[in-house]
């Protein structure tokens, strides 16, 4: 598929799921029943039919993606932090900064990206870097709410992990190990099973793209446009900084990564921000609207740097 066929499938859903909320089709609470439908019920069986038909030698694989996650949420949140004066010596306004410019939308609307540069292979490489996803992200993101707040994030927030983990992380995952382990022993599903669980699975990618596509909102306050900015720079421009620099250390410590591997590393490394970094605003000073601002421009400016970071990472995959 031509890079301009590709970019058109990508943005079309994404496209018409703003349109539907412009035309108030799909109201806010409608539209968080279907990503909680998406997260919780499609994305297991696409997670469960890849992984099941997956070719064993690329769970090798598996390893250097989670240190890659690890690693990309560690040097971001530092680097924010770091880089919070910058955006403004409000602190309210600092901490909002850190809080929507930290974690991209790795297993998201990344599974949708990778799905379309890079097949059911790419895919898979995006399940491996975001299977432990949630535990990561939320102790990375309480380290930050830790240190801007320098007080405990109390009852109130542990109670939230909890939540977000058993509502969030536990379906993929339990649904990634249980496909890995029938892949590997054999063990054989019913040819009307695997059917429905195809057809289920199908649904996901154009879903997770036109609920993206319904959470974009481009109002914006002037006071606001510094922080977004340089949010939506950091993530969409500088994490391939980051990126490139943990694929050198991960390349170094672990020698059998392929070179399907390596690319989605670096996709991942510009990733826009996650729509899940609003929750962080709940427990630190910070404004809601600017980390959601982060989320949208980013997403929007995406459209057309992934693209753009997918043919460098293309035109100089020899140098990988």
């Amino acid at each position: 598929m031509k890079l301009l066929e590709l970019v058109l499938t990508i943005n079309f859903p994404i496209f018409l799921g703003w349109i539907f909320k412009q035309l108030k089709l799909f109201p806010d609470k409608e539209s968080a029943v279907l990503r909680k439908f998406v997260i919780k019920v499609t994305v297991p069986f696409l997670i469960f039919r890849n992984l099941y038909n997956a070719d064993t030698k690329e769970f090798s694989q598996m390893l250097p993606m989670i240190a890659s996650l690890c690693l990309i949420l560690v040097f971001s949140a530092i680097i924010v932090v770091s880089l919070r004066n910058l955006s403004s010596s409000d602190k309210t306004i600092s901490n909002s900064f850190c809080i929507g410019s930290f974690v991209g939308n790795y297993s998201y609307l990344g599974w949708g990206v990778l799905s379309y540069f890079y097949g059911e292979t790419g895919f898979t490489r995006g399940v491996f870097f975001s299977m432990f996803f949630w535990p990561v992200v939320l102790s990375v993101g309480f380290t930050i709410v830790w240190f801007l707040s320098k007080t405990s994030s109390g009852k109130a927030s542990k109670d939230k992990i909890i939540h977000a983990l058993t509502s969030n992380a536990i379906p993929p995952v339990l649904s990634a190990f249980l496909a890995m382990a029938m892949n590997f022993y054999g063990i054989k599903i019913p040819e009307w099973l695997a059917k429905s669980i195809g057809s289920i699975a199908n649904i996901t990618i154009p879903a997770i793209l036109f609920t993206v596509g319904l959470s974009l909102s481009v109002m914006l306050k002037k006071d606001t446009v510094r922080p977004v900015v340089l949010g939506t720079f950091f993530r969409t421009i500088f994490g391939m900084i980051i990126g490139t620099a943990v694929l050198s250390i991960v390349s170094f410590c672990f020698k059998d990564i392929d070179i399907t591997t390596k690319k989605v590393i670096l996709m991942e490394s510009v990733m826009p921000s996650a729509a899940l970094s609003p929750f962080f605003a709940d427990f630190v000073d910070s404004d809601k609207e600017i980390v959601s601002g982060i989320v949208t421009f980013s997403t929007l400016f995406s459209l057309v740097t992934l693209p753009f970071w997918y043919f460098i990472i293309e035109k100089w995959s020899s140098l990988l």
